[in-house]
């Protein structure tokens, strides 16, 4: 089956719980590794009215919060992630890169022999990159793409 699964998840995924679980359980019935990657989006050049609205140093200070709430959220998968984990006895490798979320799935599908890639869902909305990163992974056609809904 699969022996080597890329789990990447950023931890506003409307199934957390299930996308954790269902590839936990794709990893005890294949035998396989895994990895957990969590991609911090650093690369907030403009997020929504800021541009307009703020003095270049307010808007700083804004980006630096959008990023540090993502350290936080990596570090909720972490977490979550762990403890799902250890419960079963699997080890995981785990991996934080930042900045978009599709350009840094795809550097780490490259540069590693995954054969399946697992993605969660995201509530639409303004700012959602979700639907984005599945269609740039699946026209790349690097590995396998299971989305868990």
């Amino acid at each position: 089956m699969y022996k080597n699964i890329l789990l990447a998840m950023h931890g506003e995924e409307v199934n957390f719980d299930q996308l954790i679980k269902q590839t936990l359980y794709l990893v005890e019935r294949s035998q396989c590794k895994i990895t957990l990657l969590n991609v911090i989006e650093t690369n907030l050049i403009h997020y929504g009215e800021v541009d307009t609205l703020l003095t270049a140093t307010a808007k700083q200070r804004f980006i630096d919060y959008i990023n540090e709430i993502g350290r936080e959220q990596s570090q909720k998968v972490l977490q979550a992630f762990t403890e799902s984990a250890s419960q079963k006895g699997i080890q995981f490798n785990w991996k934080t890169r930042e900045g978009k979320p599709a350009d840094e799935i795809i550097k780490e599908l490259k540069e590693n022999n995954y054969d399946l890639v697992v993605l969660g869902t995201k509530e639409p909305g303004p700012g959602n990159t979700s639907s984005r990163v599945k269609e740039r992974l699946a026209k790349d056609h690097l590995c396998t793409v299971l989305m868990v809904k």
